[in-house]
């Protein structure tokens, strides 16, 4: 484990095996399973770690104090939104895609009637479009107008592409 520091990466990001193990940690399902208190005590973790660096507790290696560190950081990152601090909801994270999105994709394959096959396209992409809101930039303001087109243009183009394979 290298050592902690909150503004680098726990893995070599020029790598391939570097990034696909950021991704691998960045998805874990166990991530949905944290409550927003412990999130909000894992970010505070990190905000503090040279004082946790600097004082050891009894029988703790630097080591692993490290790796708490890092897991400190992958759990709060995971839950709450750079940029404002508000909770992610769980459908939303990262590691929510796979269990939240998974079921959502299977309905589209299995459509076996155009309204169904627009429909499960909608929710898709609106699945889609929340992930993306709620992951954002938030540093860059952006009016609920230009959502809404954004928005409305996503689904038309998804709903157009659907309904052109049906």
């Amino acid at each position: 484990v290298p050592p902690f520091d909150p503004a680098g990466e726990r893995f070599d990001q020029s790598t391939f095996i570097g990034r696909f193990s950021k991704m691998m940690l960045g998805c874990d399902l166990r991530l949905l399973m944290y409550t927003e208190e412990e999130s909000r005590r894992s970010k505070a973790m990190v905000q503090d770690y040279q004082n946790l660096l600097q004082n050891l507790p009894e029988n703790t290696t630097e080591q692993e104090m490290n790796h708490a560190l890092w897991e400190a950081q992958r759990i709060s990152s995971a839950a709450l939104h750079p940029d404002t601090g508000e909770i992610i909801p769980a459908p939303f994270r990262m590691s929510g895609y796979v269990p939240f999105n998974g079921p959502v994709c299977v309905a589209i394959v299995a459509s076996t009637s155009t309204p169904s096959l627009l429909f499960w396209a909608w929710i898709n992409q609106s699945q889609n479009a929340l992930v993306n809101y709620y992951n954002r930039n938030a540093t860059s303001e952006m009016s609920n107008e230009t959502l809404m087109k954004s928005y409305g243009i996503a689904v038309f183009s998804a709903l157009t592409v659907a309904f052109g394979l049906a």
